[in-house]
């Protein structure tokens, strides 16, 4: 485990590209975690609307409306993880090697 000095954890905290990197990946996090939750609570709200309308064919095929909803979420949950780990790698991971260069890791 590494142990820092009280001196090198304040100069860490400090480092502008450190707190870019601190509140990039927080600011993405949160805004796909609560675009994920009102998806979530909108298709339970639905649900508890719209009962009949979620048990209606999708499209003429035997699918009903609400699976297709849900599978289409679940999608979209996907696409989400895969933009959160490409945004990772493109950019925080650049932010964190400029860190760890500047302050000498």
């Amino acid at each position: 485990m590494l142990h820092l000095s009280p001196d090198r954890t304040r100069k860490i905290l400090a480092d502008a590209a450190f707190r870019e990197l601190v509140s990039g990946r927080a600011r993405l996090r949160w805004g796909l975690s609560i675009l994920t939750l009102v998806m979530f609570f909108g298709f339970i709200a639905l649900i508890s609307t719209a009962k009949a309308a979620l048990g209606a064919s999708f499209a003429g095929s035997a699918m009903p409306l609400g699976f297709a909803l849900a599978l289409l979420m679940v999608a979209a949950i996907i696409a989400f993880t895969g933009f959160y780990v490409q945004r990772s790698n493109a950019r925080f991971d650049e932010l964190a090697r400029s860190v760890n260069r500047e302050l000498g890791r």
